[in-house]
């Protein structure tokens, strides 16, 4: 039988994946510009380009470069080095220029044509040029060798000028990796010494907050292993390997929680995403790390990276169970609070905020045990330091529930910008996935001024959104609207994707239910307001239809001519729903929506029922179309027949009834 490392592609088995991987992309090298080329593609900012087919990137090319090189093979080696030295004459290399140390991203876009240049391609293709020299220096003619060496100072220079802080968790790490490495190579203390401490500075920021920045994001977590691997393999430091180690422990600890068997997805709520289900990169990446633990392809057709090459990347043995046994489980992080004092980098603080456990009552006292992997696991109480009551109170917190069918993730609060997931499920529709998530959409595109707020308990989300007015459109903070939009269509929208065949939608009372592989989601309004423009013709309802492959319930806020849709000017805009997951997702009670004395509405959870058989009391049913202008009566629920347990939600937000600046 094969060892862990031998069925993940370790050793000899890994160099063939290379050597076919480089194969795979001889096509695209264009020997005339030296550089390979790509498909045109952007984000959308940085780069001026727009109509391009194709382009030659400076980073992807040192990545192909590096790879031929790893290869060994002596008919890649001067392909290897016409790249690199193509690639290095597009650096700016004078120290006058604020753009010193730095690459276009494209050959076809010199620095001064961005629009902004991206300072991080000094940390890419900076890491590149040091894997390249460490590994393979001793290869390279003269000429190129102190080229290279000159062009990686000039990285270094860059990445000390500009000096980021361990809150920019992917750079704050490759820029470590960058200096403390070639300082090591190079002889260069003072390069080594800086690399040291931005180290230490990011480990003692995340063992302070128990989290990268970037919580739980698919992408960022991707980086942050592989930099932390490809640093703890290529040191020489018995320090670096110390910090290295811990902080992938700590970064393997959080994929393996959040990872899904059933539907081997990566659990929500994500802080920064760029797609929902997982894509090949990322499976192929987690099934080599954890050696098959976590399985999408055969072996022999797994999608392979250059930069996985001696990258060292494993996850630790303790974790590998997550990623094949199903349970039931909830997972509660904080992940920033009030209170929390400058200067305490050193104290380890990480391991007071992060929980895993059954769902937990006031006090923090155990209330319910959760039943994992067939056992009942306990949890002591000293691990929940009574944070549950009052978490859309004290700072913001990432919540997930865990069943072997499906799991939930939601964050206290969270802007609506596109590569956020504040709101997501993941559920096995017989075997396959499908996913449901939240997002507010004008004119199609992701409103980053829609802010979100929720409590969750369990299988059960209670959450509001709200609207500011001087935050952004399409971008966080790159295109602040002001308050005033341009505007032909303005909705929120439920999109359920992945799996649909045979999912199922339909209407109640007062939102809808949504069946997946035999599990129910119920959502539920509680309040809707949105004084938009009298000719809106909004109703405030959910409708349902299906495009582009996926499966869209919508609330239409607007929909008609364009027109300047002024926030500023709105008397109410906010609106209550519930989400809940079959039987995990009950209630014995309903929210609590009350006017605040500053005229926003305070959601919170509700009252429980007083005994078995009682009428149910309930919070005020707030209501409201268009234009609703204040909290009507109380809505009384249907009598209990039987209760045999109670469960209900501790803690509450509160939504600006009427836009204003975010907080």
């Amino acid at each position: 039988m094969k060892s862990n490392a031998e069925a993940a592609g370790g050793g000899p088995d890994q160099r063939q994946r290379l050597i076919h991987k480089m194969a795979g992309l001889e096509s695209r090298y264009d020997p005339a510009i030296c550089m390979l080329r790509s498909p045109f593609s952007s984000p959308g900012y940085h780069t001026t380009l727009k109509q391009a087919e194709f382009i030659h990137s400076t980073r992807d090319s040192l990545s192909y470069a590096l790879g031929l090189l790893d290869t060994e093979l002596t008919g890649y080696e001067e392909r290897a080095f016409d790249i690199i030295r193509q690639v290095i004459s597009l650096q700016d290399t004078d120290p006058a220029h604020d753009t010193f140390g730095i690459w276009s991203w494209f050959y076809e876009e010199p620095l001064d044509q961005m629009a902004p240049p991206d300072w991080n391609w000094a940390d890419f293709c900076g890491s590149r040029l040091v894997q390249a020299l460490s590994r393979h220096g001793h290869r390279f003619p003269d000429d190129l060798r102190e080229a290279a060496v000159l062009s990686i100072e000039c990285a270094c220079e860059a990445i000390i000028r500009r000096n980021v802080g361990p809150d920019y968790t992917n750079i704050a790490i490759i820029g470590a990796f960058v200096t403390r490495i070639a300082g090591e190579k190079l002889g260069r203390k003072d390069y080594a010494d800086y690399g040291l401490e931005r180290l230490r500075r990011l480990y003692a920021h995340t063992l302070k907050h128990g989290a990268f920045q970037e919580y739980n994001s698919p992408v960022y977590t991707y980086i942050a292993i592989l930099e932390l691997s490809k640093l703890q393999s290529e040191t020489s430091d018995s320090r670096v390997r110390a910090w290295t180690r811990d902080l992938l422990e700590l970064t393997w600890r959080t994929v393996a929680r959040y990872y899904h068997p059933a539907t081997a997805q990566w659990s929500g709520p994500h802080s920064r995403c760029y797609g929902v289900l997982l894509e090949d990169q990322s499976k192929a990446f987690l099934q080599l790390a954890t050696g098959g633990a976590a399985m999408f392809f055969p072996w022999e057709e797994l999608p392979y990276e250059e930069e996985w090459y001696k990258s060292g990347i494993r996850c630790p043995p303790a974790y590998l169970e997550s990623f094949k046994v199903p349970e039931t489980k909830e997972v509660r992080q904080r992940l920033e609070g009030e209170g929390e004092k400058e200067g305490e980098e050193g104290k380890e603080g990480g391991e007071g905020q992060e929980r895993e456990e059954g769902r937990r009552g006031e006090q923090g006292q155990e209330r319910e045990q959760v039943q994992v992997q067939g056992q009942v696991q306990k949890l002591e109480s000293s691990q929940v330091q009574g944070q549950v009551q009052n978490q859309g109170h004290d700072g913001k917190w990432a919540v997930t529930y865990m069943t072997p069918q499906w799991s939930m993730g939601s964050f206290t609060h969270s802007d609506l910008w596109n590569q956020r997931r504040p709101l997501l499920i993941y559920a096995d529709h017989y075997g396959q996935p499908a996913y449901i998530r939240l997002r507010c959409l004008h004119d199609g595109y992701d409103y980053c001024s829609a802010r979100f707020q929720s409590l969750q308990e369990a299988g059960h989300v209670l959450f509001g959104i709200d609207f500011i007015t001087d935050g952004g459109d399409t971008h966080p903070n790159l295109d602040r609207t002001g308050g005033v939009i341009a505007c032909s269509d303005l909705r929120l929208r439920l999109e359920v994707g992945g799996a649909l065949e045979g999912v199922t939608a339909g209407f109640t009372e007062e939102g809808a239910v949504i069946s997946i592989g035999g599990t129910e989601f119920s959502l539920t309004t509680w309040f809707a307001a949105f004084s938009g423009p009298a000719d809106a013709g909004n109703r405030l309802a959910w409708e349902i239809h299906r495009a582009d492959g996926r499966m869209n319930i919508d609330m239409i806020l607007y929909a008609g001519p364009r027109r300047m849709m002024d926030f500023t000017s709105m008397q109410q805009a906010a609106l209550v729903f519930s989400l809940a997951a079959g039987e995990e997702g009950e209630l014995n009670s309903a929210p609590l929506l009350e006017l605040t004395d500053e005229g926003g509405l305070r959601v919170s959870s509700g009252v429980e029922y007083e005994e078995e058989g009682a009428q149910g009391t309930v919070g005020r049913k707030a209501t409201g179309g268009g234009g609703a202008k204040s909290v009507k009566s109380v809505k009384s629920v249907k009598s209990v027949k039987s209760i045999k347990s109670v469960k209900s939600m501790k803690g509450g937000f509160v939504l600006n009834l009427r836009p204003a600046p975010g907080e």
